[in-house]
């Protein structure tokens, strides 16, 4: 069967099936070999058959390919990317910033309620809003000081791991809505499983705030 047969002999169906398919394997070459994103790069609304697949994955994408598979095809994901790619837009953030926001507040409010996900949002956020530290999600999250990671998940790997709830973005996209329980809180602490010289740093060199979802709370002194 010669090539110009094959295509004379498929369906319509057949034929928008192959379209569609290599469609959508273009935008996943076109994703693996992006280079990162930049960080003052402005939020853009990405139209096309595959936006719900891809929005709100960012660098995600490359890594999570297994959670928007192209055999589940479009409508599972689809919520989910809608979702996400309307809170980008509306909050004017570019992707970068909000892949990491929904990455940590998975990792370190993993199995946590709304509130517990909303919370570490919160601190995150306010450390934007705090001289005392980077003016980007991205770069709090990543924010290193003499070497020490300020949220572990960025030195274990749990930030590269995660797989994104429904939950977890609804929780970031509260936070980002102003949706706040966190007293101004700089800082978050699980006891339990803390480094104690971590532990010690934070009774005397920090105000404890309240508790909440197996997490302490902390801002500076004077606060």
């Amino acid at each position: 069967v010669t090539q110009q047969n094959a295509v004379t002999d498929e369906t319509p169906q057949k034929a928008k099936d192959k379209k569609f398919q290599a469609g959508l394997m273009g935008i996943m070459n076109c994703i693996s070999s992006m280079e990162e994103l930049s960080r003052s790069s402005k939020a853009q609304e990405v139209s096309g058959a595959g936006e719900e697949v891809l929005v709100g994955a960012s660098k995600a994408s490359r890594r999570e390919v297994n959670r928007m598979t192209i055999e589940k095809g479009m409508e599972p994901a689809g919520t989910v990317g809608y979702s996400a790619s309307q809170i980008v837009k509306d909050n004017h953030m570019p992707v970068e910033d909000y892949d990491a926001l929904l990455r940590i507040v998975e990792a370190e409010a993993t199995g946590g309620d709304m509130k517990s996900k909303i919370l570490v949002a919160n601190v995150v956020l306010n450390r934007v809003n705090n001289s005392h530290f980077p003016d980007s999600i991205y770069d709090v999250v990543w924010e290193r000081v003499n070497g020490d990671p300020q949220f572990s998940p960025t030195a274990d790997g749990r930030i590269d791991s995660v797989t994104i709830s429904d939950e977890t973005i609804e929780a970031v996209d509260r936070a980002l809505n102003g949706e706040d329980y966190s007293e101004g809180a700089l800082y978050f602490i699980a006891r339990s499983s803390a480094d104690q010289i971590n532990v010690n740093w934070f009774d005397t060199k920090l105000q404890k705030l309240f508790v909440y979802g197996g997490h302490e709370f902390f801002t500076y002194e004077g606060y």
